[in-house]
């Protein structure tokens, strides 16, 4: 090759360097631009898309670079809900050479995933526990999601604690969602129970807190009661009244408010007709409730109206109570004429009936119109949250073959599968019947594994030895009946091979009457019931004695309806709190009420167990729908 050749190659290489050098340079896109980009897609409903972007960056980028943008990817597929794959890439980020920050971010991404999918205890143990080396952010970050796992799991000590570790980390806006969440958690504690955390709780906030909540749940409604029970309060716990501030002006307005009774009271009842005996225990507990309030300083009207002898004229008579005063109406009881009310457009003073509309076609309720009344299906849905609490997962269920039947062992199986059970059969058995072999068995597959001894007999011409089984897929029994059905199905459960498993019930299992005898078949059964029925101490079990020796026939026949009706009646100047304060309860003597989305009261009721044919209260537990479904938390601080 001649010099002249050589030169001119080795120039158009040279050149080629420079254009080399010059062009772009493929580099993985900096966190901004995949931020920004991630935050488009997702606003596009792209969500996988976005976190593919950040791992193929991960792809090309060295550790620690790497975990990071993995992480980012994580978080993505977590908040929408793609927890399969949210795993796959958790568990695909190397660990080595993090430091402790970044090993802490993975932590709480495996403990969001967790309590997003309803594993509160995972979630816990998922968590670290030293947190002294991390920023604050991260630490407010993963005592929020430890006190929402602790909440879910039912340790509320657990929750209050990483909440009131949380608080000195948090800017003012998000340190007032805290306070609020340590309220709402303490006030649903039952007062029994707060008094025995406040006795043996080691750090003093704590029991400040604890102290705290047992003032608001037992003080009675009185002012000045209140304002001597918070001024002892702060001269025991000085360091706490600063945070404390904004309960504490809280507590003293809602007392000011809990003073104030109408001074005119309607009362619209069923009092004859085929409702009567029912409307009547009510009004007996509306009455004794009445008699309780009566002050001469502020004298209160009580005016019934009986909506049984002429069930057409109901609007008419809710228009004459309204005329002739009345600032509060309490009823009426039938199911349609509480639809037809809260239909009318009529409403014009609050009012709390005493059943709930009908589902079928329900519209938004009128604004000062409230929901109240005992309801099996809300039962049943307490049944499957104690039992998901329990690590119950395979439920079979036995219910009359009775619309009611059908409808409580639908309100069962909804909420047990959105806590992640399943239930794996549902046996109806005759209402009227003595014997319900035929739905216990046909539910435990005994029937299929008679089927197959029959078979082999058959194909070996001779007869075998054989002990029949039931299903083994199943870890609970949720039964629903009267005392007479569960009377009997407890020992043909047993009977049939269910011996050992968990059997539990609603409320009409028990008769409310306390009788060994005749309940001794029961013994094992787990069931929920109203204070009135079960508390053996305080204010439900004083009420109790007072039913049984001033209302006989109501202690016999309906005490739960008995309890409505003062509970009707009690909380009249709580309603309000109730319906603008989510966490706020109310201990009443058919259950601990709250109030529900759409103006509804609903009530936690008290655990019990039959134990030599006696029920025994269990030990209490947080007043919280436990293991509601939890949405993820954001990377930001949690509220």
């Amino acid at each position: 090759m001649n010099l002249r050749l050589t030169s001119r190659l080795l120039a158009i290489a040279l050149f080629g360097a420079v254009l080399a050098a010059c062009a772009p340079v493929t580099r993985p896109p900096s966190t901004q631009a995949l931020a920004q980009n991630a935050l488009k897609l997702i606003t596009e409903g792209k969500p996988g898309t976005a976190a593919d972007n950040y791992l193929h960056a991960a792809d090309a980028a060295r550790p620690p670079e790497r975990q990071n943008l993995q992480m980012q990817a994580a978080r993505i597929l977590l908040d929408a809900k793609r927890y399969t794959r949210a795993k796959n890439v958790l568990d695909h980020i190397d660990p080595h050479g993090l430091d402790s920050e970044a090993r802490a971010r993975r932590a709480l991404l495996y403990a969001d995933l967790e309590l997003a999918r309803h594993h509160p205890q995972a979630a816990l143990q998922a968590l670290p526990t030293e947190l002294t080396a991390l920023s604050p952010t991260l630490a407010a970050h993963i005592l929020g999601t430890r006190a929402k796992a602790a909440t879910a799991a039912g340790q509320p000590l657990v929750a209050a604690r990483a909440r009131l570790d949380r608080q000195p980390l948090l800017t003012t806006r998000d340190a007032t969602s805290n306070l609020r969440a340590l309220w709402q958690l303490l006030t649903q504690i039952p007062p029994a129970q707060l008094r025995l955390d406040q006795r043996t709780a080691q750090r003093q906030d704590l029991r400040a807190w604890l102290d705290l909540a047992l003032i608001a749940r037992t003080t009675a409604p009185q002012a000045a009661a209140l304002r001597q029970a918070l001024s002892a309060w702060q001269a025991r716990y000085p360091s706490q009244v600063t945070m404390a501030a904004p309960i504490l002006q809280e507590l003293e307005s809602q007392w000011q408010a809990f003073q104030t009774y109408p001074r005119h009271i309607a009362v619209l009842l069923p009092l004859s007709g085929p409702f009567s005996p029912v409307a009547r225990t009510l009004l007996d507990g509306i009455m004794s409730a009445y008699y309780t309030h009566q002050d001469p300083a502020h004298p209160m009207t009580l005016r019934i109206y009986n909506t049984g002898a002429q069930p057409a004229d109901l609007l008419t008579l809710y228009a004459q109570a309204v005329s002739n005063g009345a600032q509060f109406v309490i009823g009426p009881l039938d199911r349609n004429q509480v639809s037809r009310l809260a239909a009318s457009g009529i409403v014009s003073v609050p009012t709390l009936a005493l059943n709930y509309v009908d589902t079928a076609n329900k519209a938004p309720l009128p604004n000062d119109f409230y929901e109240f009344g005992l309801s099996p299906s809300a039962e049943a849905r307490q049944v499957a949250e104690k039992a998901s609490l329990d690590g119950r997962t395979a439920a079979v269920v036995l219910v009359p073959d009775t619309d009611w039947g059908s409808r409580t062992a639908n309100a069962f199986a909804q909420r047990f599968r959105q806590l992640g059970g399943r239930v794996v059969s549902v046996g109806h058995y005759a209402a009227g019947a003595s014997d319900f072999s035929r739905a216990i068995v046909s539910a435990f597959n005994i029937d299929q594994s008679n089927a197959r001894a029959r078979a082999v007999q058959a194909t070996i011409g001779r007869r075998i030895k054989f002990v029949a089984r039931r299903r083994q897929d199943m870890n609970m029994i949720f039964i629903a009946g009267d005392p007479r059905q569960a009377r009997l199905l407890m020992p043909q459960i047993d009977f049939h091979h269910g011996t050992g498993l968990p059997v539990y019930s609603i409320a009409n299992a028990f008769s409310g009457t306390r009788d060994a005898g005749a309940d001794h078949d029961l013994d094992g059964l787990v069931f929920c019931d109203a204070p009135l029925l079960l508390d053996t101490s305080g204010p439900a079990a004083a009420a109790r004695r007072a039913m049984h020796r001033l209302f006989p026939n109501a202690s016999r026949s309906y005490p739960r309806l008995f309890g409505l009706g003062v509970d009707s009646f009690n909380i009249i100047p709580y309603l309000k709190r109730l319906a603008t304060q989510h966490w706020a309860r109310y201990d009443g003597l058919s259950g601990t009420l709250y109030m529900t989305g759409g103006h509804r009261l609903d009530s936690k009721l008290t655990w019990a167990k039959f134990v030599n044919g006696q029920p025994h209260v269990l030990r209490a537990s947080p007043d919280s729908p436990p293991p509601t479904p939890t949405p993820p938390v954001s990377d930001g601080v949690a509220p």
